[in-house]
């Protein structure tokens, strides 16, 4: 019987040929995406950056020039402050979300019915496209008939609003993006804090731990690899602020919120001088690729190292 059965099991392999087709399928698109779309552009920018190339030339003339646009954009005097007002916008922006975000994650971290239904009216401003929130914002900051711009002209005497002071356009900037991308890092932070073992806080508090202790010893030790995750995206998303900035100000006033990947677009799509926005742009990938790499070098560190929790101390007592 044991004999028959033997015979007449067979065993169903998948041919090569059927997996060889099934991968070519699920490989073969989404390679020719990247490459359409991500590759390409990024090898044409980085070529024609080493050419003198106009739009507005009728000959469409290519003239090498090697290193020549790269050497202006460090002579550039509006270049090096688009470059201090992309890292004043990111570092401002990103430090405030990730403090309001974390505040938020820990208060959203226990599990219940009013929590779940905060966290999603929450991440309403992420659904909204960036351009759409700039003009909102640039709306309701307006001094004329904006609603919040009538109390800032009212109470604090910005008469411009704003958006209309060099002194405090970027600060409208950094709060507007704060406002749409908060909820982002929170999100990050708070996936993180549900992923904390709940025995661990029960321990310290059993052995007398205060809230403080438990978030200074478990929480942001623990949390450190979810921190640093959700820094490197919203730093690689920040630095190309571009919409916001298109949208409330165009760059304005004066050179006050004039960043990089605006600046690189007006060079390109204003002045039509290609080959300078497309050296623009590079220099904003190199300076994106050292700040990622800082954070992922410090997180590969924590990694190998373990990072061992360190014990709570013991509480002391009167």
């Amino acid at each position: 019987m044991a004999n028959q059965v033997a015979r007449t099991t067979r065993v169903v392999r998948p041919s090569r040929r059927g997996g060889g087709l099934f991968f070519a399928l699920m490989v073969v698109p989404i390679a020719a995406y990247v490459v359409a779309f991500s590759l390409y552009p990024l090898l044409y920018s980085f070529a024609i950056s080493f050419f003198r190339y106009r739009l507005t030339d009728p000959t469409q003339t290519r003239t090498f020039i090697g290193l020549d646009n790269y050497a202006r954009a460090l002579a550039d005097d509006e270049t090096r402050t688009a470059a201090l007002n992309t890292v004043a916008f990111v570092a401002g922006a990103v430090s405030l979300e990730f403090l309001i975000g974390l505040g938020l994650a820990l208060l959203l971290w226990r599990d219940s019915r009013v929590n779940q239904v905060a966290s999603a009216l929450l991440l309403i401003p992420v659904a909204l496209t960036p351009l759409v929130s700039g003009l909102v914002w640039r709306a309701l900051l307006n001094a004329d008939f904006g609603s919040i711009g009538w109390y800032l002209t009212q109470y604090l005497g910005l008469r411009r609003g704003l958006t209309g002071v060099p002194d405090t356009a970027m600060l409208a900037i950094i709060l507007v993006d704060a406002w749409q991308w908060t909820p982002l890092m929170m999100l990050i932070l708070l996936a993180g804090l549900k992923a904390l073992s709940k025995d661990l806080f029960e321990a310290a508090r059993v052995d007398g731990a205060t809230d403080w202790q438990s978030f200074r010893y478990l929480v942001v030790p623990l949390l450190a690899p979810t921190i640093f995750l959700a820094l490197v995206i919203r730093t690689m998303d920040a630095f190309k602020i571009f919409d916001v900035v298109f949208a409330m100000t165009q760059g304005g006033p004066g050179l006050a919120t004039t960043v990089l990947n605006f600046y690189a677009y007006r060079q390109g799509l204003v002045f039509f001088d290609m080959g300078y926005a497309a050296a623009l742009s590079n220099v904003l990938l190199v300076i994106i690729g050292a700040f990622s790499l800082v954070y992922v070098t410090i997180l590969t560190r924590q990694d190998r190292a373990g990072r061992v929790v360190r014990p709570v101390p013991e509480p002391v007592h009167a």
